[in-house]
């Protein structure tokens, strides 16, 4: 509503003064994630993984609520997160390209290939 409001004073600073509003953010203590944010930080004050993952979470709800972000700074938060779940170290960089062919990855066994047909099949027996 914020964002509406705004682009329908046309940017006019005195009318923009009355538009924000309060601002709330709940936490649900109860949350397994805020749980364990909780207990992480309790163990190490000073853990970075437990701070970028609450201002991952803090960012993330803004965004669900319609906020704008800075794209690269969330992107980053993104990726840093990944490459964590992934156990990438930070430090890793990309490989070069050679002029090699690229690897082909299987991506499908005998076993588990099944044909549009045998598809129909199973869902008329469900």
């Amino acid at each position: 509503m914020e964002r509406i409001m705004k682009s329908q004073m046309m940017t006019d600073a005195n009318k923009q003064a009355y538009v924000p509003g309060k601002r709330v953010l709940e936490i649900n203590l109860r949350h397994p994630i805020i749980k364990e944010l909780c207990e992480r930080l309790v163990k190490d004050p000073e853990d970075d993984r437990v701070k970028e993952a609450a201002q991952l979470i803090y960012q993330t709800a803004l965004l669900e609520s319609g906020f704008i972000l800075d794209p690269n700074d969330f992107a980053s938060r993104i990726y840093s997160s990944v490459q964590a779940s992934l156990s990438i170290s930070p430090n890793a960089a990309a490989e070069e390209e050679d002029d090699a062919e690229e690897p082909k990855y299987e991506t499908e066994t005998k076993e588990a290939s099944t044909t549009r047909a045998e598809t129909e099949d199973m869902k008329d027996e469900l």
